[in-house]
């Protein structure tokens, strides 16, 4: 039987979800092995089925996690003399408005060479690159000796040929050597982002080759795709050489799966909400979702397509402290897999949101991964009470703190992703999951004045499911930085369509053109359809809605023009059957729980034996997660998705 997996490698638990032939969906979770992710993986893949001839599409978070924590490689920069300190210097934009002293991250980069040459924003060439400064700098790695180089010359967008000359000499001079070259990587205008994004990519991709081979080496047989920022899905090796790609990997899996979910329910509009065991990732998303071309983590600007996501750090496993002012906080440290919360019984002492659900109730110890894992209420308790006595609160009361803290942070989240688009949070329903969405969703519902929440089938596994949707797909990108005309922007199109069949060969294709008004410094995407002349009304129109305004008598600038190329489309059609481990929880009683207030009598519920509406206050299990039903609240299942609904 071939099988094709899906697996979401996050920092608590690594999540496996397996398609036969037949449409059926199998399902494993386990928890993640942070010293060698692939071995989580390959045991996963191992537990589910034969990697005989299984393809197999993995999230993974080793890019993201080596330039979290800098734990990437010793980077030399090569740029145009006289840029040496771009990295340092960036932009005159402040992180925090009203902060009098700003601080600013390191560049990655341990050292940066400069070399003589210069080509114009037209691609035409100043001050040619000579053999002498190529050898120049072929001396400065033999001397400096870093484990990757990365080349971003300036105007390189407009002509390749001076990164060209100097990539293919350090290849020649130390094969092996990891070069990164920005023309490759984001041949589009700014140079900041450019050679950010360049740099960025050397620092993870020794790391994330090591990585790479590691996984082929534990599954030899299988043909495994990596999944990318923007959704796509790629190669090994290309993952492997452009790692700075994977650095929202494991979060665009998780919003193909609540779309594809959201589609299922005929619903347009929706926000997703990825609560995991580290942290939470929101996504707001109007038929489809919406991926940007601009990034930034840990205060490291991007550009590269990726899916608009939000990320903060309130997860499952986020640590509760107290602040040197008295206040309690959560995160963004967290346990992680090792040790885990306390209630895990891993050695854990801290408390994290996961022990205060325990503590009140909320999380079931017997019905915790279908009772795979029992949970240690006494440790969790134990855990609780340290904050407590320091405090100077009862145990309940700093228990339903964390979560309250915990809510406020992912709230803030959601606020801000809904505000930049200039969308209202109440006209969409929420797309809850990962395997602490369902404690939370219908409270941060609340908060937000949402009266829909969806909790899809096995929640804690739905990044892995939506892998499983991800197309394999090239983009391609071209500055242009002319005043629009019809027939040059067809012109652009038909070349960048001939250049993608022959790179990427036969293929289905989207084009969308960033826009602006001549004077303007920021751009608008705009998707182009067949009739080119309906561009720019639709670029009023979004500039409209952006800002409250258009003027469809001044210049408009083609700034660039993005293609992607889409060579093999998901063959995921409709529910599938679901194969769950046994959820072991007794048949529906009614027990005393705290759900933000006191104690309530509360249903307890197993998932799979709903079927009809359900009224809050309820406890829904099954093997993936749980969901909280407050009073106030329904639940009932549609197509195998759980839809809660606020009466209120």
């Amino acid at each position: 039987m071939t099988l094709r997996f899906g697996v979401d490698t996050g920092g608590t638990f690594t999540d496996v979800v397996a398609r036969d032939g037949a449409g059926t969906l199998f399902v494993h979770k386990l928890l993640s092995t942070p010293d060698d992710p692939s071995r989580a993986i390959a045991q996963g893949v191992a537990a589910l089925g034969s990697t005989d001839s299984a393809s197999v599409v993995h999230g993974t978070t080793v890019a993201t996690n080596a330039l979290l924590e800098r734990r990437g490689c010793a980077v030399l920069f090569v740029t145009t003399r006289g840029f040496e300190d771009l990295l340092v210097l960036r932009r005159q934009q402040r992180p925090d408005l009203y902060a009098l002293a700003v601080s600013r991250p390191a560049p990655l980069s341990t050292s940066t060479l400069g070399v003589d040459e210069r080509v114009a924003h037209d691609g035409s060439v100043l001050e040619p690159l000579d053999a002498a400064s190529v050898a120049r700098c072929v001396e400065a790695v033999r001397e400096i000796a870093p484990e990757s180089v990365a080349i971003c010359l300036l105007h390189s967008y407009a002509s390749d040929v001076h990164e060209v000359t100097l990539a293919t000499a350090l290849r020649a001079a130390f094969p092996g050597l990891h070069v990164s070259v920005s023309s490759e990587l984001s041949p589009e205008f700014r140079e900041l982002e450019r050679a950010s994004t360049t740099v960025v990519n050397a620092y993870v991709g020794p790391t994330m080759a090591r990585y790479i081979e590691r996984i082929g080496e534990r599954l030899p047989r299988a043909d495994v795709e990596v999944l990318v920022s923007s959704g796509d899905r790629i190669s090994l090796h290309d993952a492997g050489q452009r790692g700075v790609e994977t650095v929202f990997s494991g979060p665009a899996g998780g919003v193909l799966g609540a779309a594809a979910a959201a589609a299922e329910l005929g619903i347009e509009h929706m926000i997703s909400f990825d609560m995991g065991g580290t942290s939470t990732d929101v996504s707001l998303c109007d038929g489809s979702p919406t991926v940007s071309y601009e990034a930034e983590i840990a205060g490291v600007p991007l550009r590269m397509p990726t899916m608009d996501i939000l990320t903060v750090g309130a997860g499952g496993g986020s640590l509760a402290y107290v602040d040197r002012g008295g206040a309690l906080r959560v995160g963004p440290r967290s346990a992680g897999a090792v040790p885990g919360p306390a209630a895990y019984g891993r050695g854990g002492t801290e408390a994290t949101v996961t022990d205060a659900h325990v503590v009140l109730g909320s999380l079931r110890p017997e019905a915790f991964l279908g009772g795979e894992l029992t949970l240690d209420v006494a440790a969790a308790t134990a855990a609780v009470d340290v904050l407590a006595r320091r405090l100077g609160l009862g145990r309940a009361e700093v228990a339903r703190g964390i979560l309250d803290v915990a809510d406020a942070t992912m709230a803030r989240a959601v606020q801000v992703i809904s505000s930049r688009r200039a969308r209202d949070p109440r006209d969409y329903a929420l797309i809850s999951f990962g395997g602490a969405g369902g404690l939370h969703a219908c409270r941060l519902a609340v908060r937000l004045g949402i009266d829909t929440v969806v909790v899809p089938r096995e929640p804690g596994l739905l990044s892995a499911w939506g892998m499983l949707h991800a197309a394999r797909t090239r983009r391609y990108a071209r500055t242009v930085l002319e005043r629009f005309d019809v027939t040059a922007l067809a012109r652009v199109i038909r070349q960048m369509r001939t250049h993608a069949a022959a790179d990427f060969g036969p293929h289905l294709d989207g084009v969308s053109v960033d826009l602006r008004y001549v004077g303007q410094s920021f751009e608008i995407t705009v998707e182009v359809g067949d009739d080119l002349s309906e561009v720019l009304p639709a670029f009023a129109a979004q500039h409209l809605g952006h800002y409250g305004y258009s003027s469809p008598n001044d210049p408009v600038e083609l700034v660039a023009v993005r293609l992607t190329a889409t060579q093999v489309h998901s063959d995921e059609t409709g529910a599938p059957e679901l194969v769950s481990p046994a959820n072991h929880v007794a048949p529906a009683r009614v027990s005393s729980i705290d759900l933000g207030r006191d104690p309530e009598p509360t249903q307890l519920v197993a998932r799979e034996s709903i079927t009809e509406s359900l009224a809050g206050p309820a406890v829904i299990t099954e093997y993936s997660g749980t969901t909280v039903v407050p009073r106030g609240w329904t639940a009932a299942v549609r197509r195998g998705h759980l839809v809660l609904r606020s009466h209120a």
